[in-house]
């Protein structure tokens, strides 16, 4: 079954404003330019739950290495339910700063992987994307996703893309939006908020979406991400 993510925007949020470790990524299919920071311990966990019955848990610890401060390293592992039956799968990745946002005035990365290039996953599948992330202004920060997915058993390589925006509204909650899609599916859409716990170090995700692989369900999102 092939796959996809979310989000139709309700425009949000700089990254000079969020705390570094919490860009958009989560449960979003659309991906920043930054990375995790150096020497820390990034968890990031979700469960989403579709109208059809479809369930998806996920954990994804990621670091950083001092030594490498520019590649950020992730395994992330993914249990769902579709059409009635389970699978687990465990997909690698890793993520190189091509651009620092603050050097720049503008962030650009590397992602390659394997699983969807997105937030289901699939074993079969690699992928490699370009996010790109651009402040327009104090509170708002856009991301637009370019990249190639492959399916290994299918031998077939399609395009994926997405666009999504960030708004800091209160200095302890974000608003979250995307669209997203390849160019063999129908697009989805995602939307969420995010506030901050405990001084900012946990930051709490809360998103409704649709079309999440693609097979017209609609979608509660709830997780949180924490570094350490």
């Amino acid at each position: 079954m092939k796959k996809c993510l979310f989000a139709i925007s309700a425009l949000t949020l700089s990254l000079s404003a969020m705390p570094a470790s919490f860009a958009n990524g989560g449960p979003y299919a659309v991906d920043d330019a930054g990375i995790a920071t150096p020497g820390m311990f990034k968890l990031e966990t979700w469960s989403s739950f579709a109208n059809n019955g479809d369930r998806v848990y996920l954990v994804s610890p990621g670091f950083t290495l001092e030594a490498l401060p520019f590649i950020e390293f992730e395994l992330t592992m993914e249990s769902r339910r579709a059409d009635g039956e389970w699978a687990t799968t465990f997909a690698p990745a890793a993520k190189i700063a091509l651009r620092d946002i603050d050097e720049h005035g503008y962030g650009l990365a590397l992602s390659v992987g394997s699983g969807h290039a997105g937030v289901i996953r699939n074993a079969d599948t690699i992928y490699a994307v370009v996010p790109l992330s651009v402040p327009v202004n104090e509170r708002l920060n856009l991301h637009v996703n370019a990249g190639v997915e492959r399916d290994l058993t299918e031998n077939e390589t399609v395009g994926v893309w997405g666009v999504a925006a960030q708004v800091m509204a209160h200095d302890r909650l974000e608003l979250i939006g995307e669209v997203f899609g390849t160019e063999n599916d129908r697009p989805g859409w995602q939307a969420g908020i995010r506030p901050f716990l405990f001084d900012g170090n946990v930051a709490l995700d809360i998103v409704y979406g649709r079309n999440l692989d693609g097979e017209r369900a609609d979608w509660l999102t709830v997780g949180f991400a924490v570094e350490f």
